[in-house]
């Protein structure tokens, strides 16, 4: 008898240390909110928990959200050597995204996200998307594969009664999320800020000629001269830049594009980047293409140097020119 209860017990054993090596193995990621009450003005502090035995070098999240109950305030990480990235942001979506020159371990918050409530309202927050990122053998930034969203949405209830703001002071690596402000929003202080330039230039101009004063015209670089150019800042091929010497270039995961960028969330043939009416625009493929935060869906738009283009969820690149010499 006594043989048989050892027996079982061994087991019983065996079946515990079994299961705690496959809860530790898995790869999750998952979302919470310590309390699901809150007051108009009060703070929502959701907090991004994973776990991954594989370290890791970032992890990116998009939470969507009302923008009529909450404000995305900004997130912060205090795991060690996370550096925040940060991404044009979309009304309703929270984006977020975090990198390591280093390999951490991750058990534990990976970062907090702060909303602020805007009013009396029944809503949830959602995970719609999370990854935890390694360098890949060919040394760019890759999802680790096989990670389980295990909680995606949190319910929230906002009382319109006033509470108190927070004054909360952070520490860690800050992600600013506001989303750009609604078209129309401060028209009047910019009109009369632009009105003002434009007035104050003219009569500089006018005094200018009417002084004749003789100062040396500098050369005019010819329109020749200027090459388009798209550096990456995340993603696949991250840190270089690109001289478009060849339009229209194709932009896609395909090795036979101008640009190929091996990323699980590019198609083959993404975007484009073409010339036209002597400017320079970026057309949509297929794909997820945003131009500073502005959604583009099988259409074009117009580039200028400084403006900020994302491809599917993470590959970034800023659009500028390069001066040659002729």
């Amino acid at each position: 008898m006594k043989s048989f209860a050892a027996f079982l017990f061994a087991i019983a054993l065996t079946f515990i240390v079994v299961i705690s090596a496959n809860a530790q193995s898995t790869e999750s990621i998952w979302l919470t909110v310590d309390t699901t009450t809150f007051k108009t003005r009060e703070t929502v502090v959701a907090t991004l928990h994973a776990s991954s035995t594989t370290p890791i070098q970032g992890f990116t999240f998009q939470i969507r959200y009302d923008p009529s109950c909450l404000k995305p305030v900004n997130a912060v990480s205090q795991v060690p050597g996370m550096n925040a990235l940060p991404l044009p942001q979309i009304s309703g979506l929270a984006d977020g995204s975090y990198a390591s020159t280093t390999p951490q371990t991750i058990n534990g918050i990976l970062a907090e996200v702060r909303f602020v409530t805007l009013g009396g309202c029944q809503t949830d927050l959602k995970l719609e998307s999370a990854a935890l990122a390694i360098r890949n053998e060919s040394g760019f930034a890759a999802p680790l594969e096989n990670v389980t969203v295990a909680q995606e949405s949190v319910a929230l209830t906002i009382d319109k009664a006033l509470g108190e703001e927070s004054a909360e002071s952070l520490t860690g690596s800050v992600l600013p999320l506001e989303p750009p402000p609604a078209a129309g929003q401060g028209i009047g202080t910019w009109a009369i800020v632009l009105l003002s330039i434009l007035l104050v230039g003219g009569l500089l101009f006018g005094a200018f000629k009417h002084l004749k004063i003789g100062v040396p015209a500098a050369p005019k670089p010819s329109a020749a001269a200027q090459l388009p150019t798209l550096q990456i800042k995340h993603g696949p091929q991250s840190g270089k830049s690109f001289t478009l010497d060849k339009l229209p270039c194709f932009i896609g995961r395909d090795p036979e594009n101008e640009i190929c960028l091996d990323d699980p969330h590019i198609i083959s043939q993404h975007a484009k980047v073409f010339k036209a009416k002597n400017g320079y625009f970026l057309m949509d493929l297929g794909g997820e293409t945003f131009v500073n935060g502005r959604a583009i869906h099988q259409s074009s738009a117009s580039l200028k140097p400084g403006d900020v283009v994302r491809l599917g969820k993470s590959a970034l690149f800023v659009f500028g020119s390069q001066q040659t010499q002729t």
